[in-house]
């Protein structure tokens, strides 16, 4: 019974206002994910990427029905950089740098760096952000939105690197964006266990 009342109290977050169609969101995040690999180097260690895989698909099956999108093709792979970071593209790709897996004292702490990235996905965030951006087509903003959802050293290397011209500081998430990942991620971590 005090499961029940602790779930119904939990904060409901909305997904934001967004012009592109779930699909869409696959088509920039298979297109970023392909840009990524060629730009940043994938660990090829299958121990690792088979436990941050075993993570994530725990966390993908935790996804609540009214964010679940039947179209979203979750991958999960592990970069070979010792910056503590993470990051999810539009659609289900995720890279978790080896730098957080090393940094992380157990897996609750790794499934809550995933638990945040995931929802941005889950909450459509990446192609939210980018429809205000409604003079471009999805093509062109696609470096913008890579560099901009892997942040710091790292995703401005790769949004300098493309071929797309906008800059990453327009795309970059807000805090609204960041506190709804925080407790989208807090719940999926909880039905998760």
């Amino acid at each position: 019974m005090l499961s029940a009342v602790v779930l119904t109290a939990q904060t409901t977050v909305s997904p934001p206002d967004n012009k592109y169609t779930p699909a869409q969101d696959v088509e920039l995040g298979h297109r970023a994910a392909s840009e990524v690999r060629q730009q940043l180097p994938v660990l090829r260690d299958e121990n690792v990427k088979s436990y941050v895989e075993k993570v994530g698909r725990r966390l993908v099956a935790a996804v609540p029905p009214d964010l679940r999108h039947s179209e979203f093709q979750y991958s999960f792979d592990v970069v070979n950089v010792k910056e503590i970071n993470a990051f999810a593209l539009p659609g289900g790709p995720m890279f978790v740098n080896r730098g957080m897996l090393e940094a992380a004292q157990n897996e609750g702490q790794v499934a809550g760096v995933m638990a945040h990235e995931l929802s941005h996905v889950i909450l459509r965030h990446g192609t939210a952000q980018a429809s205000k951006a409604t003079k471009y087509e999805i093509g062109e903003i696609a470096g913008a939105v890579i560099g901009a959802i892997i942040g710091g050293r790292v995703g401005n290397v790769v949004a300098q690197g493309t071929q797309f011209g906008l800059g990453t500081a327009f795309l970059r998430f807000g805090r609204e964006y960041e506190r709804q990942a925080d407790i989208e991620g807090s719940h999926l971590m909880a039905r998760a266990g």
